[in-house]
Parts: C-alpha cells; structure tokens; sequence
C-alpha cells in the first residue's frame, strides 16, 4: 500500500493523518451514516449503484486505515463499538420497544444496514421492528429470532426481557 493511497483514504474519511483508531472508527461510522440507504443527503444526488460504490470505498478505505494505527497496548481486543460508546439507557417512560431499539442503534452510530450484515436479518424486517408496524412482521416465532439479534448486537442489557416485551405487542394486538 502506498503512502498516497493511505492519504487518500484519509481524505476521505475526513481525518487527519495522526487520528487515533477511536478517531478512524467515528469517522468510518459518521460516513457510512452519511450515504446509508435512507440518508435525505445522499437521497437525490445519488443512484443506488453510486451510493454503494461510495459504501464501498469507505469500507476499503477503513479497512486500510485501521490496520495502519497500532491499537494501544492495553486494548484488549476489537470491539464492535466505539469505547466511549455508554450502556445503552432503560427505555425512557412511555418509550415503545421499538422506539428503544432505534434510540440505541443511532447511539451507536449505527445504521440499518449494518444490523442486517450482522445479524442477516432483511433490513425491511428491522425498519418494521423499530417503527412496531406489527401487521408486517414475520411470523412471532421469527420475530422472536430477529428482535432477539437484534438486541444482542446492540448489547442491551437482558435481550430476553426485549424480546418478550416486544413479542407481548403482538399478543395485545391479536387480544
């Protein structure tokens, strides 16, 4: 790898050349979030085909980044999330599940897309999770699996408890 292509991959994450892996990481987030599917920036400017493209670069362009900064000593090991990342907050007074699991996910920086790589769950399914459209759920012993990766991935304190409160809306829905 040369020395212009690392700039270059610097450039555009928007870093400076001295940035710290913790730096690298908001940045690689901050633009994925910037060109994910449903980003009102992207939205007119750009064809799904252009969008992913740049998807791509940013992708690769991290991936270069990050195996250029040497982790410091004491880190344990790769995290999925920043490290100022704070455990995720209880479900606000008359927050819904959904709403929940939104809030945390965009704490996180995190877009749909990436839940969906992760837990290979559709990122229609996860939409409709979030936005509690219960009418277009999958069948509840699907919903179970998917809320469930869902709350595990963002590392929610008792994904269990998530799960049955969000599995407990459809029953009350069918009552």
């Amino acid at each position: 790898m040369t020395r212009d292509t690392l700039e270059k991959d610097y450039k555009l994450l928007n870093l400076d050349l001295n940035a710290t892996a913790q730096e690298a990481r908001r940045a690689y987030h901050r633009m994925k979030a910037l060109y994910s599917e449903g980003s009102l920036a992207t939205y007119s400017l750009m064809t799904s085909g252009e969008r992913d493209e740049m998807l791509d670069r940013i992708e690769r362009a991290y991936m270069r980044i990050s195996m250029n900064i040497e982790p410091p000593s004491q880190t344990p090991g790769p995290s999925l999330f920043p490290e100022e990342a704070a455990p995720p907050a209880p479900p606000e007074p008359g927050e819904s599940i959904g709403a929940y699991l939104k809030r945390c996910r965009q704490n996180l920086g995190l877009t749909l897309r990436d839940i969906a790589s992760r837990t290979r769950v559709r990122t229609t399914y996860l939409e409709h999770i979030e936005n509690e459209r219960l009418s277009d759920l999958p069948a509840p012993v699907y919903l179970r699996g998917f809320v469930l990766e869902f709350a595990r991935i963002l590392d929610l304190p008792d994904p269990e408890s998530i799960t049955a409160a969000y599995l407990k809306l459809i029953d009350e829905e069918d009552a």
